[in-house]
């Protein structure tokens, strides 16, 4: 039991991770307001989901460099990691997931609209399941998640 009670104790202590960690709750609990204030829906499984406003993957790894960049310093190789991590992950954010999910919006009408088609289609029939369509973010959703997770690395840089 000390051992699991120190491992939680060094987690504690952990000024980058805990940034990070808080970084990303912060951001994936203001998913739910934001959703509501642009379509007037409460969607609490925005706390859970990938993508939307802000992004909670640019604010983690924005937080996670920036909390380092106090613990270990700029010219650590640690903060370089932290910092290509980063750029590499808010690419690959608003890049690459943001395109499949464009891709899975296309998919999923045309499953539709064939199925609707088909002869084969019986009133009753289950359809299949669709495609996830909101996986990456908008660069903006990217700037707000960067910025959120800048202003949570400083703090707890600074005062953890």
């Amino acid at each position: 039991m000390p051992d699991l009670l120190h491992f939680l104790q060094g987690l504690w202590g952990n000024t980058a991770l805990m940034a990070a960690i808080c970084a990303i709750v912060v951001t994936q609990i203001l998913k739910i307001p934001i959703h509501f204030v642009t379509t007037r829906a409460w969607d609490w499984s925005r706390v859970f989901g990938a993508g939307g406003m802000p992004s909670s993957h640019s604010a983690g790894v924005v937080a996670l460099a920036t909390a380092l960049w106090f613990v270990v310093g700029p010219t650590s190789p640690i903060f370089a990691v932290a910092v290509v991590f980063a750029a590499i992950v808010m690419y690959d954010a608003g890049g690459i997931r943001r395109h499949a999910g464009e891709h899975a919006v296309l998919l999923n009408r045309i499953a539709m609209e064939f199925s609707q088609r088909s002869e084969s289609a019986v009133a009753g029939q289950p359809e299949g399941e669709r495609l996830k369509e909101i996986l990456g973010h908008e660069p903006a959703e990217i700037v707000v998640g960067g910025l959120i997770g800048l202003v949570i690395g400083i703090a707890f840089g600074r005062w953890w």
